[in-house]
């Protein structure tokens, strides 16, 4: 109880706001870290991106493999460190579908190679290492020489 002419603050006064303080500080101190953790993550998503795109353009300037394999295209592309990059899957073109006008149905694909028809769609993964990994995944075609028609 105060007196008159006496300032100050009480002991209890003190310590609600130093409790308030301390939970603001907590909290502050919880958004940072989320934020920092985050950015890591969208780093390398980011860079995991970057990687998967300079892959396939590594593989689409790389020469026409008739009934290619997962193996067959480069493993000679300069990863990063921390990275692996993998053909995961090659699927070829039956030769049904349209020919002549683009758009207007679907091409069917299959895993088996019996003939190669000129056009494979290709699976690729970039996946990165440590506590955060990620895992990137793409599927594009690949055009070879058109065959003459028989």
């Amino acid at each position: 109880m105060r007196r008159r002419g006496e300032h100050g603050e009480t002991l209890v006064e003190t310590l609600v706001a130093t409790a308030l303080l301390g939970i603001v500080g907590v909290g502050i101190i919880g958004a940072i870290a989320s934020v920092l953790i985050s950015t890591e993550v969208d780093r390398h998503v980011s860079h995991g991106e970057t990687v998967l795109r300079s892959y396939v353009a590594a593989i689409e300037a790389s020469p026409y493999q008739p009934c290619a394999s997962p193996g067959t295209y480069p493993d000679d592309y300069a990863k990063p460190p921390g990275y692996n990059v993998s053909v995961t899957n090659v699927d070829y073109w039956t030769g049904a579908g349209p020919t002549a006008v683009p758009g207007t149905g679907q091409l069917t694909f299959a895993g088996s190679c019996p003939t190669d028809h000129g056009l494979q769609r290709i699976s690729v993964r970039v996946t990165s290492s440590g506590d955060r990994a990620t895992t990137e995944q793409a599927t594009f075609v690949k055009r070879g020489p058109v065959p003459a028609p028989s």
